[in-house]
């Protein structure tokens, strides 16, 4: 199915992942995982870390507030230099 998408697209999709882009990337699934479990499991959650369960959560969701906008900017600048120059920004 890809493959076809692909072969319509005039220009290329998007910019090859360098790793520091990669990284930012797994680390907010992670994270979004992890708060998926945490909201699924809260009662768990709250019963290991007590009180902390609320900070816990509160702290991840701060994490994924921070890090989704600066992965966002850095891998638009990596597509837009890959599109408009033909080589991939170092990020």
């Amino acid at each position: 199915m890809f493959g076809r998408v692909k072969e319509l697209a005039p220009v290329p999709l998007a910019a090859p992942e360098t790793p520091a882009l990669r990284q930012a990337r797994i680390r907010i699934i992670v994270v979004l995982a992890l708060v998926a479990m945490g909201c699924a499991f809260f009662a768990e959650l709250r019963s290991l870390t007590g009180r902390f369960a609320l900070p816990v959560m509160g702290g991840l969701i701060v994490f994924l507030a921070v890090q989704v906008p600066i992965w966002v900017r850095a891998k638009n600048r990596a597509d837009d230099d890959f599109l408009m120059n033909g080589s991939a920004g170092d990020e």
